[in-house]
């Protein structure tokens, strides 16, 4: 029996019992503890292949209804979803916030990241891309400010519009195909300028997704304006989104005469969301927000690699996404740890935090080192394989960008490190951690050891697909 559809409806009826539940405080924090371990399992539920709802499978020559597509190269990306999000609900357990709307929302976020990844059908991924959008402005909306509910407003608003135009984009795909399933519509797509319409208009609601530019902004606001430990659900979403996405528009739209120009595009998208991303984090005085710019810029290292399209540009795009969720939810934790600690998100009124936390400042430290690239942690070995990518595929002036990216995230990152742990600041006394936040740190970092050390525990799980998808 394949168990497959549970990793999206268990975690969806999940959230109906815990909206269901409301006000029974105790019943909810036992209850988000196991329903975070048992997100764990999910990924080991299902069987490897084409699951089709109902059991339609083909009519007529055509797949009717729902289909899903499970794999290695799947199943690795449901997994890491499945730890990032285990943790964040168990960090969350030690916050003040209407936890019940939390683990709601968080779980509501984790099935439709899932649906996106194993969809084979355009109009499930609409669906669940719309509930996203709505999931993320609600997670944003528990930080309870202003800015909270003035970053949501205006994500959901740009949201309507790219959305929109996204769903017109898959109905002048179903005008042309007769079908909403994406290996059936590859078989029939044709160069015509209503294809090259919906590739067009897929590719504004990727960007809106993704965080890319032109949304960059917008999406950045969204991160810090949450609760950072939130962020770090928040940015996992965006980039599993982004790497579901892009792997449907290569799979979809590489038989295009077009495609080479569609390519550029996505390129573009990923190298000025690289630049962008970095330099306005050299800018940034409020610590959520510099780690906010750097989730832009490094979504733009996975869009780089994916738009490559060569078998080592997918297997380096993805793998750079799975460390990136890693190491950035680790920064987000340690964010939220320095906040609850220093009381600030202020570099300049935080300093001399290293004295009260030295544990935590270590750990923040590494995930620091591993996001700027610096072996022997995981970003180092997923950007080498980026930069190799780009130089296979004769563009060696990403490379470049590549490296001059990384030294910029270096001196930000150094920087935030000294102002606070090593400036000279008010004394900080009797500090309590949080020792759930601690534990998920303590983990987090730790996989970027391991994936620093072992890369092939993630890559080997990538190839196959990998080399299928790029043709």
């Amino acid at each position: 029996m394949n168990l497959l559809p549970l990793i999206v409806i268990f975690p969806l009826i999940m959230a109906i019992i815990f909206n269901l539940i409301h006000g029974k405080d105790r019943a909810i924090k036992y209850l988000t503890f196991i329903v975070a371990l048992s997100l764990l399992i999910l990924p080991f539920l299902g069987s490897y292949g084409y699951y089709y709802f109902g059991g339609h499978g083909y009519i007529d020559g055509y797949i009717s209804g729902i289909a899903y597509y499970y794999n290695d190269f799947k199943k690795i990306i449901i997994l890491v979803l499945s730890l990032i999000a285990s943790l964040i609900l168990i960090t969350g357990m030690e916050e003040k916030i209407k936890n019940n709307m939390f683990v709601v929302f968080s779980l509501m976020g984790f099935a439709s990241v899932s649906a996106i990844v194993l969809t084979d059908d355009l109009f499930n991924l609409y669906v669940f891309f719309e509930i996203l959008a709505m999931v993320q402005v609600g997670l944003v909306f528990l930080s309870g400010t202003e800015e909270s509910y003035k970053a949501g407003l205006r994500y959901l608003i740009i949201g309507t519009v790219a959305g929109s135009l996204m769903l017109l984009g898959i109905g002048l795909l179903l005008a042309v195909t007769g079908t909403l399933n994406i290996t059936d519509m590859k078989k029939a797509i044709i160069n015509s300028p209503i294809v090259y319409t919906a590739l067009f208009l897929i590719i504004v609601g990727y960007a809106y997704g993704s965080g890319l530019p032109p949304f960059h902004n917008i999406k950045a606001d969204l991160y810090g304006r949450s609760k950072a430990f939130i962020s770090a659900l928040l940015q996992t979403f965006s980039k599993f989104t982004l790497v579901g996405i892009i792997l449907i528009i290569l799979k979809l739209f590489s038989s295009l005469s077009i495609f080479p120009t569609a390519k550029g595009i996505l390129l573009a998208l990923g190298v000025l969301g690289m630049v962008f991303g970095v330099v306005m984090a050299l800018t940034q005085s409020d610590y959520k927000r510099l780690l906010a710019y750097h989730a832009i810029s490094q979504g733009g290292y996975v869009a780089t690699g994916l738009a490559l399209g060569t078998p080592l540009g997918i297997v380096a795009g993805v793998f750079h996404a799975i460390n990136h969720v890693i190491y950035k939810s680790a920064l987000f934790i340690g964010a939220y740890i320095v906040n609850r600690c220093g009381g600030s998100n202020n570099l300049y009124k935080l300093g001399g935090l290293i004295t009260a936390i030295p544990f935590v400042a270590l750990l923040i430290l590494f995930a620091k080192l591993a996001i700027s690239g610096v072996p022997p942690f995981n970003g180092f070995q997923s950007k080498l394989l980026l930069a190799e990518a780009a130089m296979e595929a004769n563009l060696p002036e990403i490379a470049i960008i590549i490296i001059f990216v990384s030294i910029g995230t270096f001196v930000s990152m150094m920087k935030a490190f000294y102002l606070i742990f090593l400036k000279p600041g008010k004394k900080v006394e009797n500090v309590e951690v949080p020792k759930l936040a601690l534990i998920s740190l303590f983990i987090l970092v730790s996989l970027c050891i391991l994936l620093g050390l072992y890369p092939e525990l993630v890559t080997n799980y990538l190839w196959e697909y990998a080399k299928v998808i790029s043709g």
